[in-house]
């Protein structure tokens, strides 16, 4: 099966996860602001039944260094080692220094809180 990786990111107020009923306007990542962006592999490649899924994850970045400090699974894919090879590759994304803007949220909570140095961006990851 061939993966796909959306590259629609969202730097998202992530109102997705919070109970609110308003609409929020979230601004697009654009492609040419990512630096690395490794597609996860398919632990099932070459299998002839490949469990396939959707989940979306969170990328909690530096806004000044660009890097990837931590990948929090938002919706899982259904599969373990699909998850696991999706969190492999989004821990090397990088973004272009200073370009992502940081946005308050309130869900999820996060532990530690995110600072105003930091952003999320929403990856959703189809296998």
């Amino acid at each position: 099966m061939i993966l796909f990786v959306f590259v629609a990111l969202v730097a998202a107020t992530l109102s997705c996860f919070a109970a609110a009923n308003t609409p929020v306007t979230r601004p697009r990542v654009a492609t040419d602001q990512i630096l690395e962006a490794p597609k996860p592999e398919n632990p099932y490649e070459g299998q002839r039944r490949q469990p396939h899924g959707t989940g979306a994850f969170l990328l909690r970045t530096n806004i000044q260094s660009g890097r990837v400090t931590q990948v929090i699974v938002g919706q899982t894919t259904g599969n373990g080692l699909l998850d696991a090879a999706a969190l492999k590759a989004l821990r090397q994304w990088r973004f272009k220094p200073e370009v992502l803007i940081h946005t308050e949220i309130t869900k999820p909570r996060l532990n530690p809180p995110i600072s105003k140095a930091e952003c999320l961006v929403l990856v959703p990851v189809t296998f």
